[in-house]
């Protein structure tokens, strides 16, 4: 097994996965723009139009299309990784050279392709984490996955049809048959995954969920009345 040091746990957006995700949000937002322009305001089109009422339907559509973006991207993008997760490939596939990259994330050295796990979301840890806290629970997982990947004769992934913004491709792990999403869910080293990544840090924050649940000892003074277990 190989351990990527610290210092090179970097991650780059895929320029293509990026951009794709932009422009498909700019579409949804102008094709409902239009749809609610000929649905409310039908005089909009007419050469009788005053500016008034021209300027007043541009405004209700970008309101009408800016609800229903903030709609899709919360509820849609959940729903979708949800569908993801619950069919993924029948086949599983073995990762001959492991490398273990961060609480989530683990690569095939040989294949030279990334996994993203499906089922969690670790927190981060160097620059991308955002309290000391996170760093260092972040850094907790990755030596709880690097530990069950030294410990397992065989580590598999399953992969879903989906692939990350940074080019991941999205896979359950599993380390000797058992999954390793879950475990680390149960030692409190990750939550579950829910379509986009959200804050550790703060009294409402991951870690103060995660300290709640007793799964993980835990104390922040700076994160308000957090017990220690």
């Amino acid at each position: 097994m190989v351990v990527v040091p610290p210092s090179r746990q970097t991650r780059k957006r895929a320029p293509f996965l990026f951009w794709r995700d932009r422009w498909t949000l700019a579409f949804v937002f102008a094709a409902v723009l239009l749809v609610g322009l000929i649905a409310t305001h039908e005089p909009v089109l007419s050469a009788r139009t005053t500016p008034t009422q021209i300027i007043e339907a541009i405004l209700w559509g970008a309101l009408v299309a800016a609800l229903l973006s903030l709609a899709l991207d919360r509820v849609g993008r959940r729903l979708w990784h949800q569908l993801a997760n619950a069919f993924p490939e029948k086949t599983v596939r073995p990762v001959l050279t492991p490398r273990v990259i961060d609480g989530d994330t683990i690569a095939d050295v040989v294949v030279g392709v990334t996994y993203r796990f499906a089922n969690i979301d670790a927190p981060e840890t160097g620059d991308g984490a955002k309290c000391p806290n996170e760093a260092g629970r972040g850094e907790l997982a990755r030596l709880a996955v690097i530990a069950m990947v030294k410990r397992a004769k065989k580590i598999e992934v399953r992969q879903t049809w989906r692939s990350d913004q940074y080019g991941r491709r999205v896979a359950f792990v599993y380390a000797d048959g058992a999954d390793v999403g879950e475990a680390l869910i149960a030692k409190g080293f990750a939550r579950p995954w829910r379509g986009k990544r959200e804050k550790w840090c703060g009294p409402r924050g991951g870690l103060t969920q995660i300290a709640k649940t007793r799964a993980m000892p835990i104390s922040c003074k700076a994160c308000g009345a957090w017990s220690k277990f």
